[in-house]
């Protein structure tokens, strides 16, 4: 059985999905580029990703563009083999990006990882065929952070975003302009509590003209989560899962089947990671906390 995050992310995509493709300049290029691992200069610093493309990619078909960011102290080898699970479901229908974190994270410094994916998505458009109206970001904690930086910097570029148990880490430049955006988080978050969540889905209730609701959210340790789904401006939902867990990639209700690499990557030992640092002391973040 399938958790109800993965679906949720399905559906965010498929939810979006337009008539008509603005296909990238790579269309046609039959050698463009290939599945692997990529290396490009940024502001004088190697950075890395891993870019995989379907296995019966036509370069002639514009392809939704999902970039999936790693937690803190994750790599992109992390989550290249599945991308939070989305791979399995796009049964071969979507470009994945996995971008790696210099020092294993997000911090964002002087706009940085900004720049980065800005060029990660030039070289791809470039050389692959991307439907521009289908480039997505998903991501867990402070890959979620990252997400969210990009719904605040690159809302006329991202097409939606889905931030899994984030927070302000990464910066929030811009974030004047609306994006459709959904929000999941752990109601007994002990790493990233789940007012920080809150906080990030708050901003675009507001920037996308939605109606004041209740959000009701379980009890936490209950195994159940509750989505709210929101009266927005049209073409820019927001959705809120809130789960009855803690700070999990990759939540399941009460009796939902675990994945063993799943449960191996839910069991990893997250107390020494030290966001409330982050939030309280790092320099990229002072301008915003």
């Amino acid at each position: 059985m399938l958790s109800f995050g993965k679906l949720a992310l399905l559906l965010l995509a498929v939810s979006l999905q337009e008539a008509a493709a603005s296909l990238s300049s790579g269309c046609g290029k039959v050698s463009g580029t290939s599945s692997g691992t990529k290396s490009m200069t940024v502001n004088g610093k190697t950075r890395q990703y891993i870019l995989q493309l379907p296995a019966n990619y036509n370069a002639t078909t514009g392809y939704k563009l999902i970039f999936g960011y790693h937690w803190r102290d994750g790599t992109m080898n992390n989550v290249a083999p599945g991308y939070y699970g989305l791979r399995d479901l796009a049964r071969e229908t979507a470009i994945f990006v996995a971008p790696q974190g210099l020092n294993n994270g997000w911090a964002n410094n002087g706009g940085e990882d900004l720049t980065f994916t800005d060029q990660m998505l030039d070289y791809i458009t470039s050389n692959a065929c991307v439907d521009k109206d289908q480039i997505f970001s998903t991501g867990w904690s402070y890959g979620g952070a990252m997400t969210f930086e990009l719904a605040c910097s690159r809302p006329n570029v991202f097409k939606a975003v889905a931030v899994i148990a984030g927070a302000q880490l990464s910066g929030c430049d811009g974030g004047t302009t609306p994006i459709p955006y959904l929000g999941i988080h752990g109601v007994v978050d002990s790493v990233l509590p789940i007012s920080l969540g809150r906080g990030l889905r708050d901003r675009f209730l507001q920037l996308n003209g939605c109606a004041s609701k209740n959000a009701p959210e379980p009890a936490g340790g209950s195994g159940t989560h509750i989505k709210s789904t929101y009266d927005c401006r049209p073409g820019y939902p927001v959705w809120w899962i809130a789960h009855s867990g803690d700070h999990v990639p990759d939540p399941k209700d009460a009796g939902q089947r675990v994945e063993r690499a799943e449960r191996q990557q839910q069991q990893q030992r997250i107390n020494d990671i030290d966001y409330h640092n982050l939030l309280h002391h790092s320099d990229n973040n002072s301008r915003w906390w």
